[in-house]
């Protein structure tokens, strides 16, 4: 699925949204449905589901796409991503940083997670998170004010009948089942296997983003003349 424009009609946000992938089938929760249930939904048939240990690791997520941008690398993200999401967004990321400016913003962009929708059904389970998203560094004095900031939505979904390790920790060693550490990035700690890849049954299935197009008319509006504006996202006819 292509990157795909949608307006604000279902949501109370004004910004231009552009969205990737699609929910699991039958599921009934998207990135543009926020709900007010929390975690209730996840936690009623997962005991373990910690909300703010989930958060922490969908942050160690949006780090790893970070480093994509910075290495222009979208290979890491392919462990945590459907195809329906990371194609688009491969494409995306690699026209985009073509630009050195482009790749240099969106490395340097910081972001702050929050739960904004959680359901449980016959066929999975789904949290929605969002990320307030900040421009940093020297790059980012080049931008106005609303250009240095968007939003995204992240839909993260695990099949049916799943369950958070007893100890609460999301990020799992896929050989052992042992806990890791949300930060760390290298080997278990019990059985030495890579854990760089662990995702514990989650992978992102939708992203909504309003950062494409703010991204695009900041740069043009910063660069310089010679240099080109990157193209559009690509969006299904």
């Amino acid at each position: 699925m292509r990157w795909r424009h949608q307006g604000a009609g279902r949501d109370p946000d004004p910004a231009q949204w552009f969205i990737a992938g699609a929910p699991a089938t039958g599921s009934t929760i998207s990135v543009s449905q926020v709900s007010a249930a929390g975690a209730d939904p996840i936690r009623a048939v997962d005991r373990s589901f910690d909300p703010d240990a989930f958060l922490a690791w969908a942050g160690s997520v949006y780090q790893r796409a970070t480093a994509a941008w910075s290495t222009k690398n979208p290979e890491v993200l392919r462990p945590v991503m459907t195809e329906q999401v990371w194609d688009p967004y491969a494409e995306y990321l690699l026209s985009v940083s073509a630009l050195a400016l482009a790749r240099e913003v969106m490395a340097s962009a910081v972001a702050t997670a929050s739960l904004a929708g959680a359901d449980a059904d016959a066929t999975s389970h789904s949290v929605l998170v969002s990320f307030a998203v900040t421009i940093t560094g020297p790059r980012a004095s080049l931008f106005d004010e609303r250009t240095r900031h968007w939003q995204e939505r992240w839909l993260f979904q695990r099949p049916a009948g799943s369950h958070t390790h007893a100890s609460g920790m999301v990020a799992v060693c896929l050989v052992c089942g042992g806990p890791a550490d949300v930060a760390d990035s290298g080997r278990c700690p019990y059985c030495h296997a890579d854990i760089t890849t662990r995702t514990a049954g989650w992978l992102v299935t939708q992203v909504a983003t309003s950062m494409p197009n703010l991204l695009r008319i900041g740069i043009h509006r910063s660069a310089r003349p010679t240099v080109a504006t990157p193209r559009q996202p690509p969006r299904a006819l």
